[in-house]
């Protein structure tokens, strides 16, 4: 890998995951003796698994097929491939003296002993002081369950495999909760972000489906959903289309855009753009940019010909 990462967000970030996990270990954390944050395979069909935001999180990349162990008295271990191992390498040995996380080791993928060293090392690690009881490891319960993206002889496999053994003296407990909870406070870098998806957002609703929409409805022009639904995610990811100069590499549709008319509303996240044509009575969009990973969504209600009654109920709601 070309790009390095920024050492001071990384550990400012696993110092505040840390802090707390230590803090709140029997709450939100399962009562937790360590952390193993797997990431298997990417899957461009689920980007918003919790490890690949995780990882976006702390490292500003995705990082495939990576093992992340971190334990109660600050020893961090990485076991990833080679590159993934040299691109986190300038963080080793810059750890803060006023974070609780003390140390980073990086443990370079074997394929002669199929990583059998590396893990019996993680492993020692994750027992600590145990004196053989069984310790209770954090896990994201949802993707170990599944193992997702982790094929047979890569590092979240061996991994996972041995943590399943029963010899191994362990139970896997879910921490997903308080993962959470420490990335739901934003700092300064996070707000701006969602600020720029924001305005974005507004943008395309303001400046691409409302003069749509409009020419639509004045020129009683036959359109399905779909077709300006597709429309409008186009915008989002080329916004130069509305004359915005944001890098389209930045940007992302968060979900295809769920525009309905004609009395058939679906309020679940899940809803589709239909192809049936739109009506001209009350028209819904929920529209959605990503920028640089970090999302924004808005919905709108146009009353255009709406029976009385909902006119009547949609300015008492307001």
């Amino acid at each position: 890998m070309s790009a390095e990462v920024n050492v001071e967000k990384f550990y400012e970030r696993l110092n505040k995951i840390h802090a707390h996990f230590t803090k709140h270990s029997e709450g939100a954390w399962n009562g937790a003796n360590c952390l193993s944050i797997n990431k298997g395979a990417s899957d461009e069909d689920n980007r918003y698994l919790k490890s690949t935001v995780l990882h976006l999180y702390l490292f500003g990349y995705e990082l495939p097929d990576t093992v992340l162990l971190l334990t109660k008295d600050g020893e961090c271990i990485v076991l990833a491939a080679k590159r993934k191992c040299e691109f986190l390498e300038p963080a080793v040995g810059k750890e803060p003296k006023k974070g609780s996380v003390k140390k980073l080791t990086l443990l370079t993928r074997n394929k002669a002993d199929e990583n059998a060293e590396n893990i019996e090392e993680m492993l020692k690690e994750a027992r600590g002081d145990s004196n053989g009881k069984k310790v209770k490891i954090g896990v994201i319960m949802k993707e170990f369950k599944s193992n997702d993206g982790a094929k047979e002889g890569s590092n979240v496999s061996g991994w996972v495999k041995k943590l399943k053994d029963s010899s191994s003296k362990t139970e896997v407990v879910d921490v997903t909760g308080g993962i959470s909870i420490v990335m739901a406070v934003k700092d300064k870098e996070e707000l701006d972000l969602l600020k720029k998806s924001s305005v974005l957002s507004n943008k395309v609703l303001k400046h691409g489906f409302v003069p749509r929409i409009e020419d639509v409805i004045d020129n009683s022009t036959k359109v399905t959903h779909e077709k300006i639904a597709s429309e409008i995610e186009e915008i989002i990811e080329d916004p130069s289309k509305i004359k915005l100069n944001v890098p389209k590499e930045a940007v992302d549709s968060c979900y295809f855009p769920i525009i309905q008319s004609g009395g058939e509303y679906d309020f679940k996240v899940s809803a589709q753009s239909t192809e049936k044509n739109v009506k001209f009575d009350i028209i819904t969009v929920s529209l959605g940019a990503r920028y640089q990973m970090y999302c924004s969504n808005v919905v709108r209600t146009f009353l255009v010909d709406a029976p009385k009654p909902v006119t009547r109920n949609y300015e008492t709601l307001l």
